[in-house]
């Protein structure tokens, strides 16, 4: 048998460790660049062949026909979208954009960002519909006693995520919301109102789940066909606004 010297075994592990690299590198930058190539493909092809252009951020498993559906995550038939970051779209080729719980995982400047480039990628006239957990609907649990709509909420949210028996169920759902499912940052009506401005927004609107003065928008959030459509209508608000 062949004894290896120790200079051939440091070449051997320096190949390995070359080796290795390679393919770390491959594993880091292959992805995002071939995500990138089927994006564009997905963009382009959706932007040249449908006359009414229509945005969904963070669509996850909740595609929507006829509609440019994105996800940070994107499914196969998804375009990669970072809504923190610069879209990757061209500015005023779209109709319509809709969120529907997507604002509260984003930090408060990166909401905004989120909100100013809806306003970029937006036609004039164009709208804008953010669907979100209210901040106001939630804290309200806290209320002594809370009103009946408000402990329906809390008994209804504890069944559904398997909350903890407490003493305060209603301290509980509202760490709860602030903390779990990666939110970051929840609104009230007032201040969204007021991004949407700063963002350039006019003729904002507030709705229920699922209503629109704007055919195009109605009964477009998913959230009000599921088993929990009555605990969402309770905590979700709806605003629209118009880019001038």
């Amino acid at each position: 048998m062949k004894l290896q010297t120790p200079n051939r075994k440091r070449l051997i592990a320096t190949r390995a460790s070359i080796a290795l690299c390679i393919v770390l590198l491959g594993v880091i930058f292959i992805p995002p660049l071939l995500r990138r190539h089927t994006s564009r493909g997905i963009i382009n092809a959706y932007l040249a062949t449908k006359a009414v252009h229509m945005l969904q951020i963070g669509a996850g498993d909740s595609e929507k026909d006829g509609w440019l559906n994105t996800d940070i995550e994107p499914r196969a038939k998804e375009a990669f979208l970072d809504a923190s970051k610069p879209f990757p779209l061209p500015d005023q080729c779209m109709h319509y954009v809709h969120s529907e719980h997507v604002i509260e995982h984003l930090t408060f400047d990166g909401g905004q960002v989120m909100l100013k480039e809806s306003f970029r990628v937006l036609d004039h006239g164009g709208r804008v519909r953010i669907a979100t957990p209210s901040l106001v609907k939630v804290v309200a649990v806290l209320q002594d006693p809370p009103t009946p709509a408000a402990a329906e909420y809390v008994a209804g949210k504890a069944v559904w995520h398997k909350y903890p028996q407490t003493a305060d169920p209603g301290c509980f759902l509202v760490n709860h919301q602030m903390r779990e499912f990666g939110h970051r940052f929840l609104y009230t009506p007032k201040l969204l109102r007021a991004r949407l401005v700063e963002a350039g927004f006019v003729d904002i609107k507030e709705y229920a789940v699922g209503e629109s003065d704007d055919p195009g928008l109605r009964n477009v959030e998913v959230r009000a066909t599921w088993d929990e459509a009555k605990l969402n209508a309770y905590e979700t608000f709806v605003l629209e606004g118009v880019k001038p």
